[in-house]
């Protein structure tokens, strides 16, 4: 990895985007609203900003309330407020479990039940069963921090944001879209495993000495060299390969239970050797005690790094506070309408940390290689092009470059040229090869913020392995809290850790975008975010008492269990059996839990029909295949 340019971290007070920002918390959120408002809490303080009564100067009027009136909680919804010394008028963030209109109880299990993702986590495991850690609540806190800083940039640029609004559902349904859009793709839907599941061996392996690994290989060759040297058949070695490279995008991986059985015959240390001879890559799973003795976590890092050059007189930079590429025009102009982002990226987390730009108003231009990215061609197919592709692309301007040539990279310094923000997803050290890095885009562009998702942080404590979203839950002790239903430590088939690193590499640039607009910040940005850095902020909870006994097991999930006809998803504490829920139907335990204030679901089993529920329908488009609409709302 080469060395990290001499960029200086933000962490002076007088240099942090929210410095001089007040936030109004409630006393005390509702339980299932407890952990998306502590993310809130969390990053927002890392941004510099202070924490207040809640009183005070607001809205139409400047009425004052008492902070137990305004921010108290009302049922299943939350108010946030952000006040800053920028504009006059602050906003309100009301963050909700399910969307408006829905006063059932909520907790982190019936989310998942209702939004698939259950359904999309047991696909690799027999039937729908919930992680065993607070996903959708962390995620939901991470875009609830997307929208307060798009707010607050939106009211530097003259367009104040009074409120916004945000629920569990709809930021789930928003970064599950690709497993949606999938499932409903108007020329081949794609198949997937369905009730009775097939039972078959899938990654992680166990060696003979008791080492539980995962496998990662990006191209065949090495699969087909590594298999054939611990043994196993050819025609098992084939057939497994598909479904092997598929399962990022199926949430499923069932393979010739061979290779499992040829891998226990060897040691750990042995199949290690045969990788490093074939290509392959292995990664042994660390439990969390193995996690909390990494510096990163001992020393809390920010799940991003934002950090400037200082300007130099004569380096070209505009005076402060910076000016965007394009003006801002107002409602019902989104919060980064005029601005302009270039991306080069593959995969969920750069298109998806794009794709939410994108979403709250920004221009997005895709440098994309001759021909265009190969992903586009990925069945299933919606109107001509990969319904997976499409849901995290549609609508972003695309120019084909070959960055390998001179003439390439003239042409991507040539689109950055009126840019904001410029956004890459390439290995380490590859921006320096390519002569792409902030340094040499900043020529083209004085004042432009640089991006980089990557999936390590930028000074490891030792040799990782391959990037890949298997690879870093099992090193980062994610897959030590997401199990099997035996209990066996296994990642998840889910992309988590793209799906929350795409939203916090978009949160990061929101968080640079204040700092340059509001003069935080005055000279060339960068900000780095990684899915190691996604999984601090997913087990941070469980990661930062490190004085307590490692290796503490999950809150309670919750039950999912069979009902008379269906499946429910109750919310700890409830003290129902599965054998009481088995003698009724799920409407008549629906209303009786409800009844009582306990957090109750029907269990989606099929992701395809999510866009025909009468409650969730008016959270998608339809356009060859069924597109989740953005999670916030702005007035």
């Amino acid at each position: 990895m080469t060395s990290a340019p001499p960029l200086a971290p933000l962490t002076t007070s007088e240099a942090l985007p929210l410095d001089g920002h007040l936030v109004h918390l409630p006393p005390a959120p509702p339980a299932g609203l407890a952990t998306a408002t502590e993310v809130v809490r969390d990053h927002l303080t890392r941004l510099g900003a202070r924490f207040g009564p809640g009183s005070g100067p607001w809205h139409t009027g400047g009425s004052a309330a008492p902070a137990r009136d305004r921010y108290a909680t009302a049922g299943p919804e939350t108010v946030i407020g952000l006040s800053g010394p920028h504009h006059a008028l602050g906003t309100d963030l009301t963050l909700r479990g399910w969307p408006a209109g829905d006063p059932a109880p909520f907790d982190e299990t019936t989310a998942q039940a209702a939004t698939g993702l259950m359904a999309l986590h047991g696909r690799a495991n027999g039937g729908p069963r919930p992680l065993g850690v607070d996903y959708l609540s962390t995620l939901t806190g991470v875009v609830a921090t997307q929208a307060l800083l798009a707010a607050a940039l939106s009211g530097l640029r003259s367009t104040p944001v009074r409120s916004a609004r945000v629920s569990v559902t709809e930021a789930a349904l928003f970064s599950l879209g690709p497993y949606v859009a999938a499932a409903t793709a108007g020329d081949e839907p794609e198949e997937v495993p369905s009730p009775p599941y097939r039972r078959a061996a899938r990654p992680p392996f166990l060696s003979a000495d008791g080492v539980r690994f995962e496998v990662e290989a990006l191209e065949v060759q090495p699969w087909r060299d590594f298999w054939k040297a611990v043994g196993a058949p050819a025609k098992d070695i084939a057939n497994s390969w598909r479904a092997f490279a598929a399962r990022h995008a199926r949430a499923a991986a069932p393979l010739i239970t061979t290779l499992a059985q040829c891998a226990a015959r060897h040691r750990y240390a042995d199949l290690v050797l045969i990788a490093e001879r074939t290509g392959m890559s292995l990664c042994a799973l660390r439990t969390l005690a193995d996690r909390r003795a990494d510096s990163d976590v001992r020393y809390d890092d920010d799940p991003w790094e934002l950090r400037e050059l200082p300007r130099d007189e004569g380096d070209g930079l505009p005076a402060p506070p910076y000016t965007s590429s394009r003006p801002h025009t107002g409602f019902p102009q989104l919060p980064l309408g005029g601005l302009r982002v270039v991306e080069s990226t593959r995969g969920v987390q750069g298109p998806l940390a794009t794709s939410v730009l994108q979403a709250l108003g920004a221009h997005v231009i895709r440098i994309e290689q001759p021909g265009g990215d190969p992903s586009r061609g990925a069945a299933p197919m919606a109107g001509g092009v990969s319904a997976r592709f499409a849901v995290l692309n549609a609508g972003k301007e695309v120019r084909e470059t070959d960055i390998r040539t001179a003439a390439g990279r003239r042409a991507v310094a040539e689109t950055v040229a009126e840019a904001d923000v410029f956004l890459h997803t390439w290995a380490p050290g590859e921006a320096a090869r390519l002569r792409l890095d902030e340094e040499d885009l900043a020529r083209a562009r004085p004042g432009l913020i640089y991006a980089w998702a990557s999936a390590w942080d930028r000074a490891p404590d030792g040799p990782r392995p391959p990037g890949t979203d298997p690879m870093v839950q099992a090193w980062s002790g994610v897959a030590d809290t997401v199990r099997t239903p035996d209990g066996t430590p296994a990642p998840s088939l889910v992309t988590l850790l793209d799906v929350l690193g795409g939203h916090l590499a978009a949160e990061s640039v929101l968080a640079a975008l204040l700092a340059r607009e509001s003069g935080a910040a005055t000279g060339r940005l960068r900000v780095d975010s990684s899915l190691l850095g996604a999984s601090r902020v997913l087990l941070r909870p469980l990661l930062r008492g490190l004085d307590e006994s490692p290796g503490t097991p999950p809150a309670a999930t919750g039950l999912v269990a069979p009902t008379a006809d269906g499946l429910i998803a109750v919310g700890a504490g409830a003290g129902t059996t599965p054998a009481e829920l088995a003698t009724d139907p799920t409407a008549t335990w629906l209303s009786r839990l409800h009844a009582a204030g306990i957090p109750a679901r029907a269990v989606v089993t099929d992701i395809a029909a999510l866009p025909q529920d009468p409650a969730l329908s008016p959270y998608f488009t339809h356009d060859g295949c069924a597109r989740p609409t953005p999670p916030w709302s702005f007035s």
